[in-house]
């Protein structure tokens, strides 16, 4: 059913119909409306063949003048009643669905030999089956014998229930004509009851339709058409676009104007206001107003409807400016940050190189001159500024190159133990500065193959962190093996992240905390996390407000079948140092920028520099 697949086609074909209809609050009913409709058939059946077996009379005819409904009656709608609900359950086997056909059989089967009874004038001895009526019953020339539009009416309905589960599109417009004819019936005998016409529920010299019989024929044909929506058309009618706004308005008129203009004109008579005459030309006219009056009323919820998708169209209009110039300006954001930090590296190079000359000058590197000269710790200062701004811009690079999809690993075979030692060697002074004692746990050796400096970028950034909102406290670092995964886990003391925040941290510029209390722009994560992910591995955090932090990083182990001697004799990647020697006096283009290359060309024109 739709509001179970709601995927199906929708009602009604033809050139220029769409396929899919407008979703509305509705579609989700079109499920309900059989089993409810299965429900109430089998209640009020079962009450029906109760006051057949107690005899009472209210059970039976709801009002002793009315007619009754007979047992075979009752029987039938149980049978139509379970037929449609075995349809309706959701994923039925094979043999639940012959069942459901069996019962509509059997139902077709006594609509139609109870109206041969009627046509053939020949008794089939089916009417008494179950219960015995007597004779003086009120609208039953035929004792305990149906309406004839009763079996004609389950005739209908047990081959409108075999239809269910037909695939034929020809099958639509029968199964359609079929079940509307149904309510017709049904409403034609309420109808009658209504006004106190009887000839609309009784033929002739035949049996009447009971009015819980017209009921239920009006309750059943309801859940049949919602049990197969796109048979019927029902999911036009519960649409939510102008279709279904229509459709479902002329319909109630077309079902409510019967019963209003009925009843006036059948009062009107009865109290003697007009004659014959003056009923149709009351008809007419009620007929019109009804009509026209409803049609006003479509037009302008039609009208309504027309305005709100014009505002849709033109809201998603300025959505769609709006999102197209978030977008600019995030790919004006990514290409500023590109080029500035390409631009940064050159004079950040030629700073570093001036700072780390004059260094050497002031007292010749010596730790003691270093302590006592203001000059010399302002540049060692300046040379831990600038180291901190040469990592900044190569986040920036990394984030350029993670955002261009260039982001490439150079995977070799390394002890990660050791990576994680040289990691975290460079960084016990600044640790130690402040107050965070080191404790690194590691095994000896976990061979894999990982790229060193991107693992050791990770690390630095986890320690960084570390030192940075746990201050003052130990930060535990540990590298170790479990199975095939190497796991790294750095923990801090500090204040914590909140249980909200432990995932946004890994995004692009997300911070849990504000920039002002801590410094950082929230790249250091996100580019970890695409290094980890990069590797193939994983990267989360284990933390609570207060309670600290445990970045942990696990990475799948590439198994290698080189001796360990092969990897120890591996050739490292050079890594830059704060002091190093320069070479003898010469001379290169290091960059195509005219101040790094006076700067090198100044530096190594100078006599040698101790």
């Amino acid at each position: 059913m739709m509001s179970k697949a709601g995927g199906r086609s929708s009602g009604l074909d033809g050139p220029g119909c769409p396929r899919e209809r407008p979703g509305s609050p509705l579609l989700g009913w079109i499920g309900i409306i059989p089993r409810a409709a299965s429900a109430i058939t089998v209640v009020t059946a079962g009450a029906v063949l109760v006051g057949w077996w107690l005899d009472v009379q209210t059970l039976k005819s709801v009002h002793p003048t009315f007619v009754t409904m007979k047992a075979n009656t009752a029987l039938a709608f149980l049978a139509a009643a379970a037929s449609l609900w075995l349809h309706c359950r959701a994923g039925s086997s094979l043999w639940t669905r012959r069942l459901s056909r069996a019962c509509a059989g059997g139902v077709a089967v006594v609509g139609l030999l109870t109206f041969l009874e009627y046509a053939l004038n020949l008794p089939f001895h089916i009417d008494q089956i179950l219960f015995r009526e007597g004779p003086g019953a009120v609208g039953t020339p035929h004792l305990g014998r149906m309406a004839i539009t009763a079996a004609i009416c389950f005739l209908l309905l047990g081959t409108a229930l075999c239809l269910l589960d037909a695939k034929a599109r020809r099958v639509r417009r029968l199964f359609f004509a079929m079940v509307v004819l149904i309510a017709l019936f049904g409403q034609l005998a309420v109808l009658g009851y209504v006004l106190g016409e009887g000839y609309l529920y009784g033929v002739g010299a035949t049996t009447a339709m009971a009015l819980h019989t017209a009921l239920l024929f009006l309750v059943l044909s309801a859940g049949v058409l919602c049990a197969r929506p796109e048979l019927s058309g029902v999911e036009l009618l519960m649409s939510a676009g102008a279709g279904g706004v229509m459709a479902r308005r002329l319909i109630l008129a077309a079902f409510g104007a019967p019963f209003v203009l009925g009843w006036v004109i059948v009062k009107g008579r009865k109290l003697g206001l007009y004659d014959s005459a003056f009923e149709s030309s009351l008809l007419v006219v009620g007929c019109v107003v009804l009509i026209v009056r409803h049609i006003w009323k479509s037009a302008a919820a039609l009208e309504c409807i027309d305005r709100d998708r014009g505002r849709a169209v033109e809201d998603r209009g300025r959505l769609a400016l709006r999102e197209e110039a978030a977008q600019a300006a995030v790919r004006e954001r990514d290409e500023f940050l590109s080029i500035a930090s390409h631009e940064l590296r050159t004079p950040i190079a030629a700073l570093q190189l001036t700072l780390q000359a004059l260094e050497r000058r002031l007292g010749g590197g010596e730790p003691a001159t270093l302590r006592h000269d203001p000059t010399a710790r302002a540049v060692e200062g300046s040379l831990r500024q600038v180291a901190r701004l040469t990592r900044l811009v190569d986040q920036l690079l990394d984030l350029s190159r993670i955002k261009a999809g260039r982001l490439e690993l150079e995977l070799e075979r390394v002890n990660l133990a050791e990576v994680v030692r040289q990691a975290v060697e460079p960084l016990r002074g600044v640790l130690a500065q402040a107050g965070c004692a080191l404790r690194l746990h590691v095994e000896r050796e976990i061979l894999g193959c990982w790229d060193a400096l991107r693992i050791e970028q990770v690390v630095t950034n986890l320690v960084s962190n570390a030192l940075k909102y746990g201050a003052n406290a130990p930060v535990e670092v540990s590298a170790l093996r479990r199975g095939d995964t190497a796991v790294i886990a750095v923990r801090d003391h500090g204040i914590g992240i909140a249980p909200e925040n432990t995932a946004r941290i890994f995004e692009r510029f997300e911070r849990a905390v504000s920039s002002r209390d801590y410094a950082g722009v929230g790249i250091g994560l996100f580019v970890a996390r695409q290094i980890v992910e990069a590797h193939g591995g994983s990267i989360r955090v284990e933390s609570a407000l207060g309670m600290g932090s445990t970045f942990v990083v696990e990475l799948p182990i590439e198994h290698v079948v080189e001796p360990l001697e092969a990897t120890r004799t591996r050739p490292e990647r050079k890594r830059p140092q704060a002091k190093r020697r320069a070479p003898e006096r010469t001379k290169s283009a290091v960059e195509d920028d005219g101040e790094l290359s006076a700067t090198l060309v100044d530096l190594l024109d100078k006599p040698s520099i101790p």
